[in-house]
């Protein structure tokens, strides 16, 4: 959790000026420092790469995890994130009688006489954000989440107390599988709970006691935003009716004033648009449809750009056009499946003797389980559509589990053993774990005794014309009986 206190500066709307949890938020980014801000590029230590051992080197291709690129479409998520919450406090000033009536009136409980700044009137909306697994959603929320602090402290704002102390900007709460409208309250309600350091809070047995509880909190905490991740989850079925569920979220907007923010995959934009009504309130801040990157695309070529060097193989093996759309083609531009492909081929031949990345390479290292998904090998490669479907099956790809006489790097003694990488399809690799210790020697050597190999002239020579054997075997240096000499 990431906490400070406030520094205010003023609001760029006139009319959310004297409003201390507008004034306390990070100023507005421009686009390009967007981009700046949300990407985290793992340092790349070249006296690791080089000299360190091969178990070493293994835990650092792990940074690959925390690999962030964003994409132009971060942008667009950061903008409907600031604008939610920058509206939904605009109704909420502390400042401001209606305020007063909100934090202590339920819902659309009003006193009888109408405060001098008139009766609280919701300004919140909601985002909708969907997108096929692996496309990157989660990642993108908890990006932009992460540059506000989720915890603001007030201490003095202009000479005064300005009448509390916490200020909740963000909650994120993953909806929980097999959900019902008490589970998620429960969720929340627990997460405001560990947001607040308040000690944990006894869900009420009734619903009715439940919602009061969520509400007391949420408006003492003053919720910047609401994220609600994974929606595809909620069985509406145990909820009563997806109305229920919907009814309930959109009370939060309605009567606490908290933007929403929906995150999930398809097909839950199926069940958002099946009413007007509901379709209409779940796409009020902004609708997102995350899709993989198309291969010409600026996202998916600054992504690859960007993700390459970051090899912790003691071998450098340059980006190529080839390799770039061999990635691509494995992954279907999933940019979290080509994250994944690239740390597990630098994984397999890191310590094997040969730590060249080819295609080869990177076709054995595609996760088996994610890659034989029926959802995944159904998908269309980006950019293919009313062409050919070229799908993942057109590629060969083996499975690690189809190796058994695959060995990894083990450590004995202090000694370090080379594993034997067998990668079908790689000619510089041997293809026979039996042989592999023998030929990955004379394959490493291979350079330095082609500089040593006598006769170097005459074979220079003698590839530049026809009947190379013949003039060969009349220099007495082509071995036609391998067996006996």
């Amino acid at each position: 959790m990431k906490s400070v206190i406030a520094h205010y500066s003023e609001a760029v709307l006139p009319e959310q000026r004297g409003n201390p949890l507008i004034e306390a938020l990070p100023v507005l980014l421009s686009d390009h420092d967007v981009l700046l801000a949300l990407s985290h590029f793992p340092e790349l230590d070249e006296h690791i790469r080089w000299d360190a051992p091969a178990v070493v080197r293994e835990q650092y291709v792990d940074r690959i995890k925390q690999f962030r690129c964003p994409q132009e479409n971060y942008i667009e998520c950061y903008k409907y994130i600031s604008r939610a919450l920058r509206d939904g406090y605009s109704s909420r000033n502390p400042l401001k009688s209606s305020t007063v009536q909100y934090l202590h009136y339920y819902t659309n409980e009003r006193p009888d006489i109408e405060p001098v700044d008139g009766y609280f009137q919701s300004c919140a909306d909601t985002v909708t954000i969907v997108g096929v697994s692996g496309s990157g959603k989660t990642t993108m929320l908890e990006q932009v989440l992460g540059y506000f602090p989720q915890v603001i402290e007030h201490v003095n704002y202009k000479g005064a107390f300005p009448g509390f102390n916490k200020q909740v900007v963000w909650l994120k709460v993953n909806c929980p599988y097999n959900a019902s409208v008490r589970d998620l309250c429960e969720a929340i309600l627990g997460a405001l709970d560990n947001v607040l350091d308040s000690g944990v809070t006894i869900p009420a047995s009734r619903n009715g006691s439940l919602a009061r509880q969520i509400a007391q909190k949420i408006k003492s905490s003053f919720l910047g935003v609401l994220v609600i991740d994974e929606m595809q989850r909620l069985k509406f079925s145990r909820t009563g009716g997806e109305n229920t569920l919907i009814d309930f979220l959109h009370e939060i907007v309605d009567s606490l004033g908290v933007p929403l923010v929906f995150c999930g995959n398809h097909p839950f934009d199926e069940t958002l648009t099946r009413k007007l009504r509901i379709a209409r309130r779940a796409e009020s801040g902004g609708y997102m449809k995350i899709s993989s990157p198309e291969y010409n695309s600026s996202d998916w070529q600054t992504f690859i750009n960007y993700l390459w060097p970051l090899q912790w193989t003691n071998v450098e093996s340059p980006l190529t056009s080839e390799l770039n759309e061999k990635l691509f083609i494995l992954s279907k531009g999933n940019i979290g499946l080509a994250q994944a492909i690239y740390k597990r081929a630098q994984m397999k031949v890191i310590g094997s003797g040969n730590e060249t990345i080819n295609c080869a390479v990177l076709a054995s290292s595609t996760p088996p389980l994610s890659s034989n998904s029926e959802e995944f090998i159904n998908e269309l490669i980006p950019g293919t559509q009313g062409r050919k479907k070229l799908l993942i099956s057109d590629t060969p790809m083996v499975g690690e589990h189809q190796y058994p006489f695959e060995q990894k790097m083990s450590v004995s003694g202090g000694r370090t053993v080379e594993k034997n990488s067998v990668i079908p399809g790689d000619f510089n690799r041997p293809q026979h774990a039996e042989f592999s210790k023998v030929i990955t020697g004379v394959l490493n050597n291979l350079n330095h005794s082609l500089v040593h190999i006598e006769h170097s002239g005459v074979i220079r020579s003698l590839a530049q014309e026809s009947c190379t054997y013949s003039q060969l075997k009349r220099y007495g240096l082509l071995c036609t009986d391998p067996l006996n000499e």
